[in-house]
């Protein structure tokens, strides 16, 4: 299975799960990087509870969280400021990288959508822009 059908199957068992206890809203989001880099995913789905839980679900937490992150979500008007962090990941080279933040800004009104990844304590970070369509609500 490909990265992109595992996001969105994990996805919708997300939001179904979420479902069956409260509405939901999942946003299924398409990015574009410059260069492949591997930290920030090409697809990625936002699921935002109407208790205020949100969660991110992505190839980058399906590799080292198995699953979903949780997330922190600011709204200012249309956008949303998503924050979640992701431990213990591992590069290519093997190298351990222990906390990753991540940084997404999704203005509802658009869907436009663009992530920042950088690891804790190092100067690198990578980005992508892309646009969401909602996927499902209940």
């Amino acid at each position: 299975m490909n990265i992109r059908r595992s996001v969105t199957a994990a996805a919708c068992l997300l939001m179904a799960a979420a479902g069956f206890a409260r509405a939901a809203t999942l946003y299924e989001c398409d990015l574009r990087t410059r260069i492949h880099n591997g930290w920030v995913s090409p697809k990625m789905a936002f699921v935002f509870e109407d208790d205020g839980r949100a969660k991110v679900i992505d190839g980058i937490t399906l590799a080292f969280l198995d699953g979903s992150a949780e997330a922190k979500v600011t709204r200012r008007g249309d956008n949303l400021r998503i924050n979640w962090t992701v431990a213990n990941a591992r590069d290519d080279a093997g190298n351990y990288i222990p906390t990753f933040r991540y940084l997404a800004n999704l203005n509802t009104a658009t869907r436009a959508v663009s992530v920042v990844a950088k690891p804790a304590a190092y100067p690198q970070r990578w980005s992508a822009r892309g646009s969401c369509k909602i996927r499902d609500k209940r």
